[in-house]
């Protein structure tokens, strides 16, 4: 390799490598499913009912990307009969940054799937000053949004 094309390589990994550090990772973890303990997150109150998740991810970047994804998602409470194992009647979720205990951002809901999927792709703005953020994913029952379903480290 010529010096020319190894000295071109290095400024664009460097480059590359000062742009990753501006951005950075504000949140990056799995998603837990709510219990149903009528534990609140901040001013997002808890769920209804018990609910389980196969698998969920959240990462928020420092620019405001935030990406959920939730596989899974579904009731996981006996006392709900055939619904369980199902969302139930739960059609959509929104995404929601807390910051200090407060609803510091909220995506526009998506869908979720009868099997519990859904995912989440968009930037929101989050204030500047917002320490330990938690992710949040909100229910939408018959057209409201409600509890919390699933998040991220409390």
């Amino acid at each position: 390799m010529s010096k020319a094309l190894v000295f071109t390589l290095a400024i664009v990994a460097l480059a590359a490598c000062a742009e990753m550090g501006k951005k950075g990772v504000e949140v990056q973890g799995h998603l837990a499913a709510c219990p149903a303990t009528k534990t609140s997150i901040g001013d997002v109150p808890s769920c209804g009912k018990v609910w389980k998740l196969a698998s969920g991810e959240a990462e928020l970047e420092k620019d405001g990307e935030l990406e959920v994804e939730v596989y899974g998602l579904v009731l996981n409470d006996p006392s709900t009969g055939d619904a369980n194992g199902t969302p139930d009647g739960v059609d959509g979720v929104a995404a929601v940054v807390v910051c200090g205990g407060k609803v510091a951002a909220q995506t526009n809901v998506v869908p979720l799937s009868k099997e519990g999927n859904a995912k989440i792709d968009t930037k929101v703005s989050v204030p500047s000053g917002c320490a330990n953020p938690v992710i949040v994913l909100r229910e939408r029952y018959e057209g409201k949004i409600g509890g919390w379903l699933a998040a991220t480290g409390r």
